[in-house]
């Protein structure tokens, strides 16, 4: 088994489409807290978002088979603007996954930071 680091710092970028695009996913031996969703309009007119979180620790990463829950949903970003989607911190277990779609196919960009931790319980 890879050494995981006690603290590691990561970026997970994603250009969104209308169906769900898994961002990101924690590791296996890995909390990850998610420090900032920086969602950006790259249009010039209102677009829509929609965050999820999905997952049970399994390792297996389809929001179709696991608990999702939404933390945004529609959110109105207006154009050519970025929002910050992560108002206080969210945390992912092990696998479990962000996943994000847009109101429009390539109108929007995710960026996430995401601090990942040694979490072996």
């Amino acid at each position: 088994m890879a050494q995981v680091p006690l603290n590691h710092f990561a970026r997970a970028s994603a250009a969104l489409k209308t169906t769900y695009t898994q961002v990101y996913s924690a590791p296996t031996d890995t909390a990850a807290i998610m420090l900032t969703m920086l969602a950006t309009n790259t249009t010039g007119t209102t677009q829509t978002v929609t965050v999820t979180v999905s997952g049970n620790g399994d390792g297996v990463g389809n929001i179709l088979t696991k608990p999702a829950y939404d933390i945004v949903t529609t959110f109105q970003i207006a154009g050519n603007d970025v929002v910050n989607l992560a108002v206080g911190k969210i945390v992912l277990e092990n696998y479990d996954g962000l996943y994000i779609k847009a109101g429009n196919n390539s109108a929007l960009n995710m960026t996430c930071s995401v601090l990942e931790t040694l979490n072996t319980q």
